[in-house]
């Protein structure tokens, strides 16, 4: 299998040691960590929604699976923690955010990722914008989720690829509703909404790409009649 560098920690770390970049803006690598699967949250502060998308993705994935996640955003409160009420919905799923810290979304970490999903259209956008070569492996969160419904067990690669063919092809919606809302400094209970949407994109994404631990095998959320959201605690 052809493997990609993940360089995300180990860019940080020249970045900071070195204060060095390779030719092309690519930070400059200490050391190169082999592995098959890169994922990559943004948002805009990094502080609610690509976190959540984060933190949730590695909870449920396959601890034994060669998979990195990460997140960024666009722009984003360097150095910050995890917004408070996001911080508490996410509590209750049991989930520690505490070490989260935000950091700023560069155009090559998204050229070392394999999925790049966003909070949003206009962070897809800065995304593409930024770095237009990954425009087939860049989609919104709930984008993905939807196009990848039906799509056939494949390596995950692929799988992205499929998601990325089916662009204009699949049935459309509303522009709006592959945004997930930005909860920021919100109530607890518009954190605890958003963390549901993302629970349901991420459980979506890790089923189908093969990465879900094996206890959290995907079971379509029950929707209740009272909100059109997911409710999966």
């Amino acid at each position: 299998m052809n493997k990609r560098p993940n360089i995300i920690q180990v860019a940080i770390l020249g970045k900071h040691s070195h204060g060095g970049t390779l030719r092309g803006g690519l930070p400059e690598i200490i050391e190169t960590v082999w592995v098959s699967f890169t994922v990559l949250y943004v948002c805009t502060g990094n502080l609610c929604r690509s976190p959540m998308a984060e933190l949730l993705f590695r909870g449920w994935a396959d601890p034994q699976g060669d998979v990195t996640v990460s997140s960024a955003g666009t722009k984003a409160l360097v150095g910050h923690g995890i917004d408070h009420s996001s911080a508490a919905a996410l509590g209750q799923l049991g989930i520690d955010p505490t070490q989260h810290r935000a950091r700023q979304f560069e155009p090559w970490m998204a050229a070392y990722s394999d999925l790049i999903l966003t909070a949003a259209r206009e962070h897809r956008d800065v995304v593409m914008t930024a770095l237009p070569s990954v425009y087939k492996r860049t989609f919104t969160m709930k984008e993905f989720a939807r196009l990848v419904g039906d799509v056939p067990a494949a390596e995950p690669r692929a799988i992205v690829a499929a998601a990325g063919a089916r662009r204009g092809h699949a049935k459309p919606v509303k522009p709006e509703e592959d945004d997930v809302a930005d909860p920021y400094r919100g109530a607890i209970k518009h954190a605890k909404s958003i963390v549901e949407e993302i629970t349901e994109t991420v459980y979506i994404t890790l089923a189908t790409l093969g990465l879900a631990a094996e206890r959290w095998g995907y079971t379509p959320p029950v929707r209740e009649n009272r909100s059109a959201r997911p409710a999966p605690y």
